[in-house]
């Protein structure tokens, strides 16, 4: 373990990416009986999963580029084993789960604009976007050549760049101003897995990205906190009246 500084370096960035999103898994969940409507219940929700998930993921990445067969490949097991085929797996999986809370967010916000105005075709595209990130970070796990590689980049960085934009577009119409600081660091953490992805590509041992996702991703528990409406327990005063419609919770 440990063989060289830059791994030193990367397993102190996933550790501490593991603690802070625990962190915010744990006061995102927790903090789901205090908030007063289902609008700011689903997000604490889903940002506790996202959390969860980066607490398993950095976790296992620390095992992995620690572990003798594995040490060369960064977070990749090697090609063709057993560990290689679960590891594609899970990225798939982490990857959906975040695309599935950020184009929840996105659809939240459009309701909740007064004209429910679409936000660059976003409900036209979503489905398109959420295959082409899925399937750019399956793609980006088998390249071995360069056109295979650039293919991966463009399956991810695109959509993930459209992401970013719909973010700011919607999040200007909603005058709810939880869920526009709520958004707003959401376009940071968006942000901070481009900046992922640029590192990864430079070096598999250049993970600290990682940590910046999971500090926004406990901002954003704590903004929830700070500005929502709490219940009438918690707060001592009549819950404010309900901003989301019948099937927001779903979302």
């Amino acid at each position: 373990m440990f063989d060289s500084p830059l791994i030193i370096f990367d397993s102190l960035a996933l550790f501490m990416a593991m603690v802070i999103s625990g962190l915010a898994a744990f006061r995102a969940v927790s903090s789901r009986r205090v908030l007063a409507t289902p609008l700011y219940r689903s997000r604490a929700l889903w940002t506790g999963t996202v959390g969860l998930m980066v607490l398993l993921f950095a976790a296992w990445a620390i095992l992995l580029e620690n572990t003798g067969s594995s040490v060369t490949f960064g977070l990749v097991p090697p090609y063709g084993t057993p560990e290689f085929y679960a590891y594609v797996f899970l990225s798939a999986l982490v990857v959906a789960v975040a695309f599935a809370w950020i184009d929840s967010t996105i659809r939240v916000a459009l309701e909740l604009d007064f004209l429910h105005r679409d936000a660059l075709g976003w409900r036209r595209l979503r489905l398109v976007v959420g295959i082409s990130v899925v399937a750019g970070i399956v793609v980006a796990q088998f390249a071995t050549v360069t056109w295979e590689l650039l293919t991966s980049v463009l399956l991810l960085g695109v959509p993930t760049s459209y992401e970013v934009a719909a973010l700011v577009v919607v999040g200007r119409r909603v005058r709810d101003a939880t869920m526009r600081r709520y958004m707003k660091w959401m376009g940071f953490l968006v942000m901070a897995t481009l900046l992922q992805l640029a590192t990864t590509y430079v070096s598999p041992f250049l993970n600290f990205p990682l940590t910046v996702f999971a500090y926004f991703l406990y901002v954003m528990t704590t903004s929830l906190l700070k500005t929502a409406p709490l219940s009438v327990a918690v707060a001592g005063t009549p819950a404010h009246v309900q901003l989301s419609p019948p099937n927001q919770e779903s979302l």
